[in-house]
């Protein structure tokens, strides 16, 4: 099961022909510059995997996302288990070069987390950005999170703010 569709974009679950568009969003420098840097065509591979996973053995993941209007991949959008527990979920947006005006982030965010009430027992939601990315505070805090700790994060262990979302 995915998010349903928001007013621009259509979530689906990743196919195994969809390996070329995660390989093009992740590998993208400026996609992935708050995220610890493009990753390696391999990385992408095992990411995209990671995802295919966490779909078939929790029933979420970062759900490709396409625009409803030309069918164009808009990125991906999902939930994971944050440190590994199912009672608090990560919040993530990668969105494709395309789409980063309009909001794209922030319409497939609100969708992820409407599907993350309806559909999980997670008592809460928990959403980080790179430590220089202001937009991603921005939408994360539009969002209603309120910032919590800093911790390391990525390749280069980065301290990152995180924030929370709890269920009400």
């Amino acid at each position: 099961m995915h998010p349903t569709d928001s007013a621009r974009l259509r979530f689906r679950t990743w196919h195994n022909e969809d390996l070329p568009l995660a390989i093009a969003l992740w590998t993208d420098d400026d996609v992935m510059r708050h995220m610890g840097g493009a990753r390696s065509v391999k990385q992408a591979e095992e990411r995209f995997h990671e995802e295919c996973a966490n779909q078939q053995k929790h029933g979420f993941q970062y759900w490709p996302i396409f625009s409803l209007e030309t069918g164009e991949h808009a990125g991906c959008a999902g939930l994971r288990p944050f440190h590994g527990s199912l009672d608090e979920l990560e919040v993530g947006v990668h969105i494709a070069r395309p789409f980063w005006s309009g909001r794209y982030g922030e319409e497939a965010a609100r969708a992820v987390i409407a599907h993350a009430w309806a559909h999980t027992s997670a008592s809460s939601l928990v959403a980080g950005h790179g430590p220089d990315n202001a937009n991603s505070q921005a939408l994360i805090e539009r969002l209603g999170f309120v910032y919590t700790h800093h911790e390391p994060w990525g390749p280069h262990q980065r301290m990152h703010p995180y924030y929370r979302l709890d269920r009400l």
